[in-house]
């Protein structure tokens, strides 16, 4: 499996994984630079460093595209497009700082399960079909249907067999599971969030 990692403007940490292909996203460029992290890829506006800070961007990474400031996308969607071959790509720093910019990120997480959201707090991606959940230092679990959907969860508190959820169920939040894994049946597609508190 061929991982890629992006870095961007709110990353606090980097997770702790081998990866092929790193992209710093506009400031998380520089966080790459002051974390000591090369990078294959920066991208960005850069409206959010100094020309100097620019330049130490340059050096530490293999090749930059520079976006127009005025554009229809953010600097996280358009770095989407550079990943397009890689079978999983991990995005730190797309969570806090600014609302409309997470709920972007959280968008793309559900139009692309390749796509993980990292915090030091949280994990969020996508599912179809089957898969098991490892706890891996999580305490919560909760999942949000993309689409109508039908559910078995296994390994939690409250587990769900065949329960049909729709996008407007709220209430499947702050699960836990109850081993070091459980498992997952989606028909459908759910987001699901790991979680501690903060």
């Amino acid at each position: 499996m061929v991982r890629a990692l992006l870095v961007a403007s709110m990353a606090k940490q980097l997770p702790d994984i081998g990866v092929d292909y790193v992209v710093g996203v506009d400031r998380g460029a520089l966080i790459c630079v002051q974390k000591g992290l090369n990078m294959d890829l920066a991208i960005g506006d850069f409206d959010s460093v100094s020309k100097e800070e620019l330049e130490l961007i340059r050096l530490h990474s293999k090749e930059i595209v520079l976006l127009d400031v005025i554009k229809d996308v953010t600097d996280s969607q358009a770095a989407m497009a550079y990943v397009d071959s890689f079978d999983e790509v991990i995005l730190c720093g797309g969570l806090g700082g600014r609302i409309d910019h997470q709920l972007i990120n959280i968008g793309l997480a559900k139009m692309d399960s390749r796509l993980s959201l990292w915090d030091e707090n949280h994990l969020i991606y996508t599912v179809v079909g089957e898969r098991t959940i490892k706890k891996a230092g999580y305490r919560y679990l909760s999942l949000f249907a993309c689409v109508p959907s039908i559910v078995d969860l296994s390994g939690v508190n409250y587990p769900l067999a065949n329960k049909s959820i729709n996008e407007d169920d709220l209430y499947l939040v702050s699960n836990e599971i109850t081993e070091n894994e459980a498992h997952l049946r989606v028909r459908g597609k759910v987001l699901i969030i790991q979680s501690n508190d903060a």
